[in-house]
């Protein structure tokens, strides 16, 4: 009898005891952290113990700099799963925290000539955000429109609400939250996942750009997207525009971000030229000719982890064919991090529980082959990845 005692006593002792580590402080590496926890409490599991490693101060991080408008890019089926999860977790902390979570609620609008990009938007989240609709002719054009356009032209525009989460407000809540529960942080380089898995149950690659490096088998399926944010101050400014997905102001709780440029397989400059502002005010001024006189706050400069699909994927793997632990990777966002972000990371964290994935079923999409070429960017930005 003490011996049954001993051995059920030891099972639910290695079950607290799962070690989980994630590699990356980002909105995803935090948001799959938080995700983990939210799911244990939510299924009666106990929490595991979570330490998150980082290779850099957040403040040099990409996700330091993010306006996170709520936009998804692309409208697969997973993608949209991703996107609701995420929409649902922005509206509990808006309701329950307002803009002390980094979360605001903002209307705006998409202007385009192509009406195929915008019905594309609807495919994407028409039916989740609030309020989507098609802008009409008066709003576009003449006396009383929003915006100076001339008639001959064939813009066409929608209208919606969501939210934002920028990330100088919302990942500082995120590891709020965190440490209180009593994740740890730590600053440290991570050279291969093996590292961590000697030491932990479960290794979390959410690395960003960085993620198909570290993962080992997945490099070449990278790509940096080279993007530039300007800070402004604008306080009359309440409403997000965007014109063709490039051209953007987005307000957030005490700013307006403008941009952008998206280089795709650019890895440099590593720093905001005077070209980058010209181009970026320039476009922008023709929309909303008062923005010719807002004061520039910062600059930033950073690298999207593009990737023609998120990757949400479980392997088994050796730490130096001593020990066997389990990686989840969660990366690949391009610019749709902060959207798809806590999305992605229930669906990590129930792959780091082993919960039930039923509701992924038929919408996952088949991995991409593998592929370890490291690319020359690589080298170039390795100083500024996650």
């Amino acid at each position: 009898m003490l011996r049954l005692l001993l051995l059920f006593l030891g099972g639910v002792f290695a079950v607290n005891s799962l070690r989980v580590a994630v590699v990356g402080e980002g909105v995803i590496g935090l948001s799959t952290a938080t995700a983990i926890l939210d799911l244990a409490e939510k299924e009666n599991i106990t929490a595991p113990d979570i330490q998150i490693f980082h290779h850099k101060p957040f403040e040099k991080i990409l996700s330091r700099h993010i306006a996170g408008l709520f936009r998804i890019d692309s409208g697969s089926e997973i993608n949209k799963k991703y996107g609701y999860d995420t929409f649902e977790k922005l509206a509990t902390l808006w309701r329950e925290y307002g803009g002390l979570s980094g979360v605001q609620l903002v209307s705006g609008h998409i202007l385009s000539d192509s009406k195929a990009k915008l019905d594309s938007q609807r495919v994407a989240y028409g039916s989740l955000v609030y309020n989507y609709r098609d802008l009409t002719e008066p709003e576009l054009f003449g006396p009383t429109s929003l915006f100076d356009l001339p008639r001959n032209t064939t813009t066409h525009g929608i209208h919606y609400t969501a939210y934002t989460s920028e990330g100088l407000r919302f990942c500082p809540f995120l590891k709020k939250e965190l440490m209180a529960k009593g994740v740890r942080f730590t600053q440290r380089r991570i050279e291969n996942l093996a590292e961590l898995g000697a030491e932990f149950d479960v290794v979390v690659n959410a690395a960003g750009l960085f993620g198909g490096v570290l993962a080992g088998d997945d490099a070449g399926n990278m790509s940096p997207i080279r993007g530039v944010l300007i800070r402004v101050d604008a306080p009359w400014h309440k409403h997000f525009l965007y014109r063709d997905f490039s051209t953007i102001t987005i307000p957030v709780i005490d700013s307006v971000y403008m941009g952008t440029v998206k280089q795709e397989g650019a890895y440099g400059p590593n720093n905001v030229t005077f070209n980058d502002i010209q181009d970026i005010t320039s476009r922008y001024v023709q929309l909303q000719p008062s923005f010719k006189r807002v004061h520039m706050l910062s600059s930033f400069v950073g690298y999207r982890p593009g990737r023609k699909q998120v990757r949400v994927e479980k392997q088994v793997r050796e730490a130096y064919g001593q020990k066997k632990f389990t990686v989840v990777h969660n990366y690949g966002h391009g610019g749709n991090g902060f959207t798809l972000g806590y999305g992605s990371a229930v669906h990590a964290a129930r792959l780091v529980l082993d919960l039930s994935l039923d509701n992924y079923a038929g919408i996952v999409p088949e991995p991409l082959p593998v592929n370890s070429t490291v690319g020359d960017w690589v080298q170039v930005l390795d100083d500024k990845l996650f």
